[in-house]
Order: C-alpha cells, then structure tokens, then sequence
C-alpha cells in the first residue's frame, strides 16, 4: 500500500505518455475548450486611434485662460474621416476615429458650445491648458499585432471569447475531448428511479454523479449500461467502452479484498498494467489505478459514494488536469476549529466547512465521515486533508483543504 503523494507520482508518470490530437474549433464553440497552440493576434486593437468619450478632439494647447476654437465638424462611430483640424477642433462622438492632427479630447461637459444657424456647434470655448493624450484609446493600446494572446493550454471561457471576436478570430486549434467511458459494478445496482427496489437492491448513484461531475469539463463521457458482477461480465462492458474509443475509463466497485471483487484480476487477464492498487488514505484505499493495453487509462474507484467522490477529486482530477495541460489549483491552509481524531497511517479526505474570519481560513471537520453518508457531502464545501502520520490534531493546527468547485478544472 502506497501514500497519497506516490500515488500522485506514479499517475504523473504514467499520464505523461498519454497524447491528446487536437481539432480545429469554431470560436462560437471554443467556450469551454482547451487550446493545443498559442494563438497570436494578426492585428492591433484598437485597430484605430478612436475617442473614449463624446467630446471635441484638437490639438493640445500650454496656453492658461480661456481657449475659443471653431468647430471644423462631426465624426462618428463608424465614420471615415479626412478632416484637416488644424487650430481649430471637431466634434466626436464615443468611438470614432480621431483625426491625425488631433492630440487630444475634451469631454462634451468642460466645453461651452456656442451654434450655428444650422443648430450644430459652430465655436467651442474652454479653460486652458488643454493637456495632449486625453480621452483617446491608442492603437495597440489593448493589443498589439504580434501578440501571444493566449498560450497553450489556456481554458478558454466567455472573456476569451470577447478577446479573440473582438480580434476577428474566426478558429482555434484545441485539444480534443478525451472520451471517458464509466462503468458501474453490482448486481445490486438499480438504474431506473421508477422502478420499486427489491430486497438487497439499492440506486446507481455513483455513475449519475461521475457524469454531473464531468459535465463542465472538456470531455465526451459515456455512461455504460448494465451492472456485472463478475469478471467475465466486466471484461466485456470494458471491452464494449475501448471498442467505442475510451481512452479514460472509470468504473466503480469490486476493487476491494472481496470474492465478488473482480476488478484486478480482470485487468490481469487482458494483459494491463497495474501502476498501484490500495493507497494509504480514507475513505477509499482500495482505489486501483492501471494503464491498459492500448495505452488507456483505467480508474478503479472503490463502491461506496463518497469513496468513489473521493477517488474522482483526488486521482482522476489530477490526471485529466495533466492531460489537458491545466494547473493544480493552488494550496490553500486553513486552521482547525476544533480537536479531531482519526487512525494514524492514513491521510484522511474529510467532510468539511471552510469560513474566513479576520482575514484567516478556518476549517470545521464534520460529523458523519463515513464512506456511505452522502448528506454530510451536501453541507461540507471543502475536502480537509488530515495529514497520514498524525492520529490526533488540536484546536488551531494548520491542514490543507481542497474546495469544491463543482465541474470547474
């Protein structure tokens, strides 16, 4: 049996072989993708020196006391403009493209405005000086041609789409989704909800949440039917998932020490390489991590809820981050509200409730840990992580804490 961190190692080393190909993406569906290349910006923006404000732009003036100025005409949004300012200023509005003699724009309220027989404005009057670089969006100033934008890996959300439209990007390349297929063990299993349990019979949870929870991520997940119980019936539901492309398959179930615990050997029999199985933590040390024959990943997850939501954020987390070139989130410590005890030898995953009070985290372990209780999973927003040789831990002692966030890389 191995510690958590070696456990991390080993998946590390083994998903280093694992490639993705990439496709190319339409940018109204690149939300949510992951990008296989650096995108780099083939224009400026603002393509254009453009006002930031409705105003009048002219020239910069050192002079002090009051600057009259006649008024040469009107750009707006949209408009080309040729026009020669020269002493005098031009009216524009939010967004158009600011003269070349122009160095400056004066907001419309600091000027009086005195009109013509037409009604527009004729002559302007202001307070000097009139300071050169105001009120004016350069250029480049967000971005210049040549720009990285955005680099490998970037997880692109509704930002990055407002970045690369506003840059005419019309595609992307971007990592392909990996297709997970999930399996489910147990006879005892029941997957339709209107159905009356028999005795013994108990509801797939475990599959339901392992889709909810893969939902947001950039993946294509399966749900494979049917419940088998033994070996023979396991091989050929991971059989049906690699002849339909899995490259990740996770199953839950059968990885324990029972005779009904199948899982390991199966994997045996088709010639996959068990990288560990059994890793020093709770809930969920008979997790099972293998690499199978064609280069495939397998995640053995023990049966219990928790245990399988345990194994989900802690081994398989981890693994699609690497193969989708994202970042572990950042470590986080929070201090014990109160004493705790658990079993030395092992790094216990435990329910919990994080709060910030005086700019500190403060991390409360709930009751009901173990591996069947799915309530206490509902009012926890965090996972405390007890550290393997520590039995007891008091008031006030700092832990690691995972939050939870949901489908969120």
């Amino acid at each position: 049996m191995i510690s958590y961190e070696k456990s991390l190692q080993l998946i590390k080393q083994a998903v280093a072989d694992f490639q993705l190909s990439s496709e190319v993406c339409a940018v109204e569906d690149l939300s949510g993708r992951v990008l296989a290349r650096t995108i780099v910006s083939a224009a400026n923006l603002p393509g254009f020196d453009n006002s930031a404000m409705d105003g009048f732009a002219m020239k910069a003036n050192a002079g002090s006391g009051q600057i009259c100025l006649p008024v040469m005409g009107n750009i707006g949004a949209g408009d080309v403009s040729h026009l020669k300012v020269g002493e005098g200023a031009v009216q524009i509005m939010t967004g158009a493209p600011v003269p070349a003699d122009c160095e400056t724009v004066i907001p419309v309220e600091n000027v009086q405005i005195q009109a013509g027989s037409d009604g527009l404005p004729a002559h302007i009057t202001l307070q000097g000086p009139v300071v050169a670089d105001q009120n004016i969006r350069r250029a480049g100033q967000d971005v210049c041609k040549g720009d990285a934008v955005f680099a490998a890996g970037q997880f692109i959300g509704a930002e990055h789409i407002m970045m690369l439209a506003a840059l005419g990007i019309l595609q992307a390349d971007v990592l392909a989704k990996p297709k997970i297929s999930l399996i489910s063990t147990g006879a005892e299993l029941v997957d339709d909800a209107s159905v009356s349990l028999q005795p013994g019979q108990i509801r797939n949870s475990n599959q339901p949440y392992l889709a909810a929870a893969l939902q947001n991520w950039p993946v294509q997940s399966t749900q494979i039917k049917g419940h088998p119980d033994d070996r023979d019936g396991f091989l050929r539901l991971l059989e049906r998932a690699l002849d339909d492309g899995a490259q990740l398959v996770i199953s839950t179930g059968a990885v324990s020490m029972g005779d009904r615990d199948f899982v390991p050997d199966a994997l045996r029999a088709i010639g996959a390489d068990i990288i560990f199985h059994k890793c020093k933590i709770r809930p969920g040390k008979p997790v099972l991590f293998a690499v199978l024959p064609g280069g495939g990943l397998f995640f053995g997850l023990p049966g219990n809820p928790v245990s399988a939501a345990v194994g989900f954020d802690f081994f398989v987390k981890p693994a699609l981050r690497q193969i989708l070139a994202q970042a572990e989130p950042a470590r986080e410590m929070a201090r014990l509200v109160s004493d705790f005890t658990k079993r030395a030898g092992f790094c216990l995953f435990a329910k919990a409730v994080i709060s910030t009070k005086d700019n500190q985290n403060h991390i409360e372990v709930l009751k009901g840990q173990q591996s069947f209780r799915i309530a206490p999973l509902l009012q926890a927003n965090c996972w405390a992580e007890l550290p393997e040789d520590k039995a007891v831990l008091r008031a006030g002692d700092l832990v690691r804490f995972h939050r939870f966030y949901g489908g969120v890389l």
